[in-house]
């Protein structure tokens, strides 16, 4: 079902410890075990009877926009130097107690909750709250501000008799493989988990209340059902035995597509793909082809690469020789010299020559390629 929005936390005060529930403030447990013992001011002695016997006033409310207007229609006799304090409501409300835990509230231990729809007829202003039962004082609290018909969830002790811990992690799961143009389309699972471990130190059973945080754009899946949703948050009952511990764990995904260029898949990862059962056999071997020819023409446009930088040092030396040559003259050892020098620009023209060759061999057996690789992708649909 639909419930009331995230506890408040914060409004969680000390309280006298009773059984197995022991309360504690959320911001100081120390200071909470120190008030153990310490009386309640103002709440002491009184029950839920006696409140119960007050004579309730004549109240109305209006609604002002963004103020509301009690109207008191009974009239108050105070005298003079003295005050009076008068309930402005009194009334009977079916109430449940919850122990909700949020970590990022407080952490460690759930927090002891009244949970009850606001039947009085008026808006309840946020305010201090004493919280009585059949024994006595059983903690203090700050109500939320409540419209009539909503519920109200009042946080009122810490349940040191529960302890939680939590533990969370993220992987990827490929669901699907899609292979178009010249692209492998992988529809990944985006995981992420949360362990709840609850562990109940007290005789009896508890069923605490988990509450967590939805993730914008993730869905619950390998989860137990929520018992309760609301717009920011979803919970979760974890029974857990007396002396025992319990574990919930919330799994969350969402679908996500990675692309990748088919030349740059590795052997290792077809394999991989094939062994998951996201490609069939005969696809397998087309890709796997497809790799070979990639492989092929990496092979040559580096030997292409190569052949450029031979050319670069056989031009660089062209120009030192002739260079040389120009301070030469044809006659005696300067003509001899001259004529070996020409002998080295002959053999570097044969040796650009050869690089040509190759060049022009290895730049048609690159389009061939392509040709052979354009053919297996249209196979490949």
């Amino acid at each position: 079902r639909v419930a009331a929005g995230p506890v408040a936390f914060q409004g969680a005060v000390a309280a006298r410890a009773k059984g197995a529930m022991r309360a504690a403030a959320p911001e100081a447990a120390s200071a909470a075990e120190m008030a153990f013992d310490a009386p309640a001011p103002m709440a002491m002695g009184v029950s839920a009877a006696a409140l119960a016997q007050g004579t309730p006033l004549a109240v109305s409310s209006t609604d002002l926009g963004e103020r509301f207007q009690y109207a008191i229609e009974t009239p108050i006799t105070v005298g003079r130097g003295q005050s009076a304090m008068a309930p402005l409501v009194s009334a009977w409300l079916a109430t449940r107690k919850d122990l909700l835990y949020n970590g990022s509230k407080l952490a460690r231990h759930p927090v002891a909750t009244l949970r009850m729809i606001n039947e009085t007829g008026l808006t309840l202003e946020r305010g201090p709250a004493v919280v009585l039962d059949s024994s006595g004082y059983a903690g203090e609290a700050v109500l939320p501000f409540t419209a009539a018909g909503s519920e109200l969830v009042v946080p009122y002790a810490v349940e040191l008799g529960a302890q939680v811990s939590e533990e969370s992690g993220a992987r990827r799961e490929v669901a699907a493989l899609r292979i178009t143009d010249h692209y492998a389309s992988y529809d990944e699972w985006d995981i992420r988990w949360r362990d709840y471990r609850v562990n109940n130190s007290t005789s009896q059973p508890l069923t605490v209340l988990v509450e967590h945080r939805r993730t914008a754009q993730y869905d619950l899946f390998d989860t137990p059902e929520p018992v309760e949703q609301t717009p920011d948050f979803v919970r979760f009952a974890v029974e857990s035995p007396g002396g025992g511990e319990a574990t919930l764990r919330v799994s969350e995904r969402r679908l996500v597509v990675r692309r990748e260029e088919l030349r740059r898949l590795s052997g290792a990862a077809l394999q991989g793909s094939l062994k998951a059962g996201l490609l069939d056999v005969k696809t397998y071997n087309r890709l796997a082809g497809l790799l070979d020819l990639w492989s092929q023409i990496a092979v040559h446009e580096k030997r292409l690469a190569e052949i450029e930088k031979e050319r670069a040092k056989i031009y660089t030396a062209q120009e030192q020789v002739r260079g040389n040559m120009q301070a030469l003259s044809s006659e005696g050892k300067e003509g001899a010299l001259r004529a070996s020098y020409v002998d080295k620009l002959t053999a570097s023209e044969e040796q650009l020559a050869t690089l040509s060759d190759e060049e022009k061999q290895r730049q048609a057996d690159i389009q061939r390629l392509n040709r052979e690789i354009d053919a297996a992708l249209a196979a490949l649909g």
